[in-house]
């Protein structure tokens, strides 16, 4: 086993599940762990790394000089769905390329999972069925310690100087909080947080939340004619007015949509929560436009009911910036291509640390890793990807 995948096996056993009934920064302790023994392996390199109060790590590898700096990013925490802790991984070497027993209970084949065809004879780490992986982003932070170990191994090989952050919480959301590009000191940089090598991953979803509150009017049911609102009644019609079609289980591509996570109550209040999706401005503020709309139709038509809509913006598109600044972009489409690797551009349905860098002054566009079905059991990594994605960066850091 080289030492690159060795270094993947040590961080996931180490749990990191953020926690997103936390205010606190990060949001759970535990996080820490792992930024701790990052910033121990990089002075192990020579490299300086400073944790901030909030939790951020930045370091720096000094490079040529007069070339661009270029930031690499991955985020230590992991996803909320499945446990992060006591992470018993699998290797299957030489995949035969059908099922996968992940224990008594559990098992994917390319049947289920697409992402695991074309990985015949590939070394794959898999899951005991029971946790996460922690490839979402344990994947990203080990090729980029990798390729920092490579070039401080190797001092003949010339590149970049690299600006370095791991952050915490990404996975509720709350990664770019606290970012400072000036400390950073990147001229762009790249997240290491996707799936597919061949993957350039240049916009992502406008981002908004809607918390609605609808307050009905409760009333004995024997006495209700006429009287009686009922919430529940209300929000069931106020999704309904959103339409089918705006649902995320019936869109895909560049659709938007509104998701209603949960909805709670009883006759007379009811809270919906929602969340708001779309890579196009124009359709997004519309999507939330229609919110607002709904809210006064069904107050005009029930006047002794009320409404709260409280809407906020989480994240933008970061397309809007690469547009105006594409060094990044250009810069990975020239070693893609010298590496003879055909680009793949396709729309992130999700958000990305790099989208709120972008928008901080420091275009970010995001790469991949080699590890898929993130946030569930059935979550791997292929070892062959991994390594190819540790030679792309090293290639985007040379000089």
């Amino acid at each position: 086993m080289n030492e690159n995948l060795e270094r993947f096996l040590r961080y996931i056993k180490i749990d990191t599940q953020s926690d997103d009934n936390s205010t606190s920064t990060p949001s759970a302790k535990k996080e820490y762990d792992l930024l701790n023994l990052l910033r121990k392996e990089l002075l192990e390199l020579g490299i300086e790394g400073e944790i901030t109060k909030e939790g951020r790590l930045y370091a720096y590898l000094e490079g040529e000089k007069g070339l661009d700096v270029i930031g690499l990013n991955s985020h230590v925490d992991t996803a909320l769905e499945m446990p992060g802790k006591n992470v018993k991984a699998q290797i299957i070497e030489n995949y035969d390329g059908g099922y996968i027993k992940l224990n008594d209970e559990y098992s994917m084949s390319p049947k289920e999972f697409s992402s695991l065809k074309g990985h015949e004879g590939d070394t794959l780490v898999v899951t005991s069925g029971d946790t996460l992986l922690g490839g979402d982003d344990k994947a990203g932070v080990a090729v980029i310690m990798s390729v920092l170990a490579y070039l401080v191994k190797n001092k003949e090989v010339k590149h970049h100087p690299i600006a370095i952050l791991f952050t915490p919480d990404e996975e509720i959301g709350r990664g770019p909080e606290h970012f400072d590009a000036k400390k950073f000191g990147a001229d762009y940089a790249y997240t290491v947080d996707g799936d597919y090598p061949d993957h350039i991953d240049i916009e992502n979803f406008n981002a908004a939340h809607a918390d609605v509150t609808i307050h009905g009017v409760g009333i004995h049911p024997g006495e209700a004619k006429g009287r009686m609102v009922n919430a529940i009644s209300l929000g069931v019609l106020f999704d309904s007015m959103l339409g089918q079609e705006a649902r995320p289980e019936n869109t895909d591509g560049h659709d938007g949509f509104n998701h209603c996570g949960s909805f709670t109550g009883d006759v007379s209040k009811a809270e919906l929560h929602y969340i708001i999706r779309n890579h196009d401005k124009e359709k997004f503020l519309a999507q939330k436009k229609k919110f607002e709309e709904i809210k006064e139709f069904i107050e005009k038509k029930y006047p002794t009911a009320k409404i709260d809509l409280e809407m906020g913006d989480d994240y933008k598109n970061m397309k809007e910036i690469i547009d105006q600044d594409p060094r990044a972009l250009n810069h990975a489409i020239e070693v893609f291509k010298k590496m003879g690797i055909t680009p793949v551009h396709a729309p992130v349905r999700g958000g990305t640390d790099g989208a709120t860098f972008s928008f901080l002054g420091c275009p970010t566009p995001n790469l991949g890793t080699g590890s898929y079905n993130h946030h569930s059991r059935y979550e791997f990594l292929s070892v062959r990807d991994f390594n190819q994605m540790i030679e792309i960066v090293k290639e985007l850091v040379k000089a």
